[in-house]
């Protein structure tokens, strides 16, 4: 499987990469998570109010992940996440 990277805010902003088979998330100050990618069946954002979201991985009924972070950013991993799995 070939590697697909997502760079938010040319890397200071986190880096989503999916090798594999896991979704692979890493922000600068050290939070992460690893998900595998046959488990994610959505992505939905939480608006938090003042341009802050939660971006939440979904599977089998539980959230897999989640990850605070402005809402442009958001939205834009929520749109590569399910284009790419």
């Amino acid at each position: 499987m070939d590697k697909k990277i997502l760079r938010l805010a040319f890397g200071a902003g986190g880096t989503l990469k999916m090798e594999n088979g896991f979704l692979n998330y890493q922000h600068p100050y050290g939070r992460t998570f690893r998900v595998p990618i046959n488990d994610i069946e959505t992505v939905t954002i939480d608006v938090k109010g003042w341009g802050e979201s939660n971006l939440k991985i979904i599977g089998r009924g539980v959230e897999l992940a989640s990850e605070k972070m402005p809402i442009s950013w958001a939205k834009k991993c929520q749109s590569w996440i399910l284009e790419n799995k």
